[in-house]
């Protein structure tokens, strides 16, 4: 019987769960592994893995033995070691698109919230401020919108912004050249980063694409925090080169309380919560089953792109 793990929590609806159990035998667990000895007894002789956010390494990865397929319930996994992984034959796959219309609904939200500076101007008005005229900003129609990442959620922001509030649209995706990601950075008013985690985003924005920027440009991160350099991050909002910034992701996760950007009055950040609906959560369930039918027919879908080269 094929046996299936889910290591960490993860919700899964009935409906779902009940298909998985006809699939084998199905075990869960109700909290996060505390360390990578844990993480191993708990998959150890486990056909097929589920993994919500629990660090997979080199150490847990050398030490499966029956593993054949990890499901990462979620579109990201730059935290599972995916290259000793395929050296062992085991197949990675995640799950892309169950939480695209949640984050660039948010991404846009977000966006808006640091454009018009709408958490200051809660925050004052509940102190007893009160001057309208005191938070002046302006329209996101016939502003230039940068996204940087045109997967499924890029191209959903790009959708709304454009047909939404009349914006215009630059992309990058990841066969783009450094000349179009300057082109973009140069010439947008608001950039929103949406692109995955991997060698090639990893500190991709750093000072010299902060200066590249327009003088005031709003900027939204909605992908994930290490793709920024935060010292450059900070520098930018501090002299006022960037106008506000919207923060659903940081570098470390979870956030530092003494990370400087919390003292900035421009920024506004949020704890990684952009995919957080309940649409999402039963999307991602379905979709976990769908991919763990299509592997034990042996059609396996969404597999990560580094094991389909």
């Amino acid at each position: 019987m094929t046996k299936i793990v889910a290591v960490d929590p993860i919700l899964l609806y009935p409906e779902h769960t009940k298909l998985l159990k006809e699939f084998g035998e199905l075990t869960t667990y109700d909290t996060v592994p505390k360390n990578s000895r844990e993480i191993i007894d708990r998959i150890k002789g486990a056909d097929i893995v589920i993994d919500y956010w629990t660090a997979l390494p080199k150490e847990v990865m050398e030490n499966l033995k029956n593993t054949k397929m990890i499901c990462s319930a979620t579109a990201g996994y730059d935290w599972i070691d995916v290259i000793t992984a395929s050296k062992k034959g085991i197949i990675i796959t995640h799950c892309p698109g169950h939480k695209s219309e949640s984050v660039a609904e948010f991404t846009i939200g977000l966006m808006l919230s640091a454009l018009r500076r709408m958490c200051k101007a809660v925050n004052e008005t509940r102190e007893g401020f009160y001057k309208p005229s005191g938070y002046k900003s302006k329209d996101l129609k016939d502003k230039t919108l940068g996204i940087i990442g045109y997967g499924t959620i890029g191209k959903r922001v790009a959708e709304i912004a454009e047909q939404g509030f009349g914006m215009k649209i630059l992309f990058t995706n990841s066969s783009s050249t450094r000349g179009n990601l300057e082109k973009l950075l140069k010439e947008s008013d608001c950039i929103s980063v949406n692109a995955p985690l991997n060698n090639k985003t990893r500190n991709l924005l750093g000072k010299h694409e902060f200066d590249l920027m327009k003088d005031g440009v709003v900027f939204v991160n909605t992908g994930r925090g290490a793709i920024v350099n935060e010292t450059a991050l900070f520098n930018a909002l501090k002299s006022g080169k960037m106008y506000a910034a919207g923060l659903d992701m940081l570098a470390n996760e979870p956030f530092e309380k003494n990370n400087p950007l919390f003292k900035l009055q421009n920024v506004i950040i949020t704890p990684h919560i952009a995919w957080n609906t309940e649409e999402s959560d039963y999307r991602l369930s379905a979709q976990v089953v769908e991919i763990i039918s299509a592997f034990i027919s042996g059609k396996p879908i969404y597999i990560v792109s580094e094991q389909r080269r």
